[in-house]
Order: C-alpha cells, then structure tokens, then sequence
C-alpha cells in the first residue's frame, strides 16, 4: 500500500503551485464567446441592440442593414405606386369616418366573426357562438325601422374655393387649346402648296390692301390710260327690272331727247339771224337824215 501523498504547508512555493495549476486549467478550456463576448461579460438583455455578431454562414457575406434601408427607400421612390396606394386608403378611411358620422349616433349592427381561441375547447366555442348569435339577433329585432332604398343620398356640394380653382383650370386649357389652334392655322396659311409640274412665270401680285389705307398718287407717277381699260370695273350689274319699269324709263330717254333736240334746234334758228341792236341805236339811227 503506497502511503498518502504529503500536503504541502501555505507558502510562496505552494501559492506558486496553485496559481499555476488554475492557469493550466484556464488554457487547456477553450473560450466562450457568442453574443456576450468573452466569458466574463454577462450576457445582453434582450431588448439591447446586438452588434458586431459573427455572421451565421462563414462563406456568404449579408448585405449590411444600412444599406438595405437604402436600397428599399431607392425601390421605393422608383415605384409610384406604393404613394398612390397610401393616398387611395387614406381617401378610404376618410369616406368610411364621413359615413359613420353621416349615420349618426346609431351604427349598423356588426356582424361577428367566429374563429375558435387557442386553447378553447368545442363545448365553449359553440356556446359562444350561440351567445353572439342571439345577442345579434336581440339587437336586430329592438333596432328601430329603416327604409334606406327611400333615403336619398345627399350630393357632396362642391367648396367655392374648389369650384374657382376648377373654373381657373378649365379657362386657362381652353386658353391653351385656342391658342394652339390659332398657331396651327397660321402655319397652315404660311405654308404654299405647290402642285407638281406647276411652273411660276412671275412673282405674285398683292392685290389686297392693307385697313385704312389711302392710296395716294405721288406727283412724279401717273397711270397709264391703258391699265384703268385692263383693270376691272368696279360698278356693280344692274339689277333685272319689269317690263313697266322698263317703258316709264325708256318714254323719259325720249322725252329727255326730243327736249335735247329742241334746244340745239332753237340755237341754230338764234345763230342764223342778224343780232338786235339796242333801243337807244336805233333811235338815234332813226333820227338821222
């Protein structure tokens, strides 16, 4: 029998020992480490943001979360449904809070939704049921008449800052639309058709004149006699007349001619007799001897 190993007394040498022994205890363990750190730090609560974790695979590199954000913000800016999409359900909640407080302080009766709990058992979830069921049923039979296919909806009446604003708009597209009509016709009175095989002799004349134009002769130019014959006159057609306006007119014409004949005829008779001496001559020639 071997005898028991001696205990050696508390000394430098035995401190050394012990020191010594708990530092070859403390390398041969590996260290823990995971989301505390180091063995010694406690670990974080659960609502402490966790940082600096090694990542779950060792051959797949994750996208950091920053630049996730950004690149969803960037999808999202991209995509102009998403804002239509939140302006059409807050123009929803908005009717259905103008409906209910258009239906004052007595709502419709909710209709319940069965769904068994967790934990519930058969027995009590049809009895709930059936407690639901018949409290719907007193409310619906205790609720007061109503004819709502004889209710008229109200018309939404339009604000006057809104029907000015809408009239604004409408006059300034009409203005826009007459204005590009204006320039398209202008363009298209600029624009000379010009058929093919057409040939031009001379450049056109401008016979129209300008408004309030007054033509003037200048002293150094006179028009010939030649261009008033080729102009055009200017004096209207007559107009057809009866047979009765006819013949009053033409027994003037010839009344007007005989008068005219007349006159010429009495000239000549006054031209072939010898002129009158005065009254005071022929005294004194009568006096004479």
């Amino acid at each position: 029998a071997s005898a028991p190993p001696r205990r050696q007394a508390p000394g430098p040498r035995g401190l050394q020992t012990a020191g010594a022994q708990q530092t070859r205890g403390t390398a041969n363990r590996p260290l823990q480490t995971g989301a505390g750190g180091l063995r010694g730090r406690p670990p974080p609560d659960k609502g402490e943001k966790v940082v600096n974790c090694k990542p779950k695979n060792q051959d797949e590199q994750e996208i950091p979360f920053r630049l996730r954000e950004i690149m969803r913000s960037r999808q999202e800016m991209k995509n102009p449904l998403s804002s239509k999409k939140r302006r059409k359900e807050a123009q929803v909640a908005f009717r259905r809070t103008l409906e209910k407080e258009a239906r004052g302080m007595e709502p419709d009766i909710v209709v319940p939704k069965f769904k068994q709990r967790k934990g519930e058992s058969d027995g009590a979830y049809i009895q709930r049921m059936e407690q639901e069921a018949q409290h719907v049923m007193f409310l619906s039979k205790n609720q007061a008449s109503r004819h709502p296919e004889v209710q008229v909806a109200s018309k939404k009446e339009k604000s006057d800052r809104k029907k000015s604003f809408q009239r604004r708009r409408l006059d300034k597209a009409r203005q826009k639309k007459e204005a590009r009509a204006a320039d398209r016709l202008e363009q298209e009175l600029l624009q000379d058709t010009v058929k093919f095989g057409e040939v031009v002799l001379q450049p056109p004349e401008l016979t129209a004149k300008p408004r309030r134009s007054e033509t003037r002769d200048q002293p150094c130019q006179k028009s010939l006699m030649l261009r008033k014959l080729l102009i055009p006159s200017s004096v209207s057609q007559p107009l057809t007349i009866s047979l009765a306006q006819q013949r009053i007119m033409q027994e003037e014409r010839d009344r007007a001619v005989q008068a005219y004949r007349a006159l010429k005829q009495q000239q000549q008779k006054q031209s072939t007799l010898p002129p009158k001496l005065p009254s005071h001559t022929q005294r004194t020639l009568g006096a004479q001897p």
